[in-house]
């Protein structure tokens, strides 16, 4: 009876040599996928935190604005200090 290809022979030493290097890339590979991913997220944590300290600050100059009602002058300021702020992030 001939043997079939699903027996259950001892891999040769060449082979175990190479399944041991295959599998040594994966794990390089899967670290440093894992440490890109971890960049990714501080970099998105950091953008959250700046878009917070926005949404303050704008929260706070609406808010004047809304107490000061019809005053051009504070309104006037007020622009320009959010255009202040814009082109330093820029």
């Amino acid at each position: 009876m001939p043997e079939q290809a699903t027996s259950a022979a001892p891999p040769r030493d060449g082979e175990v040599a190479e399944l041991r290097e295959e599998l040594h890339r994966s794990r390089e590979e899967v670290l440093r996928l894992r440490d890109l991913l971890i960049a990714r997220d501080a970099e998105l944590g950091a953008a959250r935190g700046r878009l917070a300290e926005l949404e303050d600050t704008a929260g706070r100059l609406i808010s004047v604005f809304v107490r000061v009602g019809g005053v051009r002058g504070a309104a006037r300021a007020g622009v320009n200090r959010l255009r202040g702020l814009a082109e330093r992030r820029d």
